[in-house]
């Protein structure tokens, strides 16, 4: 029979079905899958030789949890975040933080704008670094900030802290009025 043959097998509504054979190309292109199947289900299936896709995502997930717990581990220990670090490269990482998540209330400049003015020498809750370090962490939930411990690692955390104590008596324009207990010598920059 002959690759291509115009004869009108079937006709419907002005639509003509053609008696085509198919390339010989394609059909050993759909024998191939089909052999590939059968050994694929042997393998897989019926011998059950091979990892299945639940077997290998669960062995993923476990070398992922272990990379992340042994980065988490590295990263406490390689700082200490009890007092804030004022390198040029960790006030450049906190600024950027800053200013995409922070800034929105408390102003690119930290003089406050719905949040309070993070550069006076007042402070609502508390003005040690580990103060602000919890404030970050844990947020102020009934003045509408956010806690920030699930979405911020705690060295992305600290560099926010150590940026926000940067910006201590830095004197913007147009700040927010103070807010909180007055903390002798804060607004200095020795008390840093």
């Amino acid at each position: 029979m002959a690759e291509h043959d115009d004869t009108v097998v079937h006709e419907a509504d002005g639509i003509q079905e053609l008696d085509n054979q198919l390339p010989r190309w394609w059909l050993l292109l759909f024998y191939i899958t089909i052999v590939i199947a059968i050994l694929y289900m042997g393998f897989f299936h019926v011998l059950g030789l091979g990892k299945g896709q639940h077997a290998r995502y669960a062995a993923e997930v476990a070398r992922a949890e272990a990379r992340l717990a042994d980065r988490r581990a590295r990263e406490t220990e390689e700082i200490d975040y009890s007092t804030p670090n004022f390198e040029t490269a960790v006030l450049d990482r906190g600024k950027e933080i800053f200013n995409a998540n922070c800034a929105s209330c408390h102003h690119a400049t930290g003089r406050g704008f719905i949040g309070p003015n993070l550069t006076d020498a007042y402070w609502i809750h508390g003005a040690t670094f580990d103060d602000t370090m919890h404030v970050i962490a844990e947020g102020v939930l009934e003045k509408g900030m956010a806690a920030w411990k699930n979405q911020l690692s705690p060295d992305q955390r600290y560099a926010v802290a150590s940026y926000i104590y940067s910006l201590r008596g830095s004197n913007p324009d147009s700040p927010r009025a103070p807010e909180g207990e007055f903390v002798q010598g804060s607004d200095s920059p020795e008390w840093r």
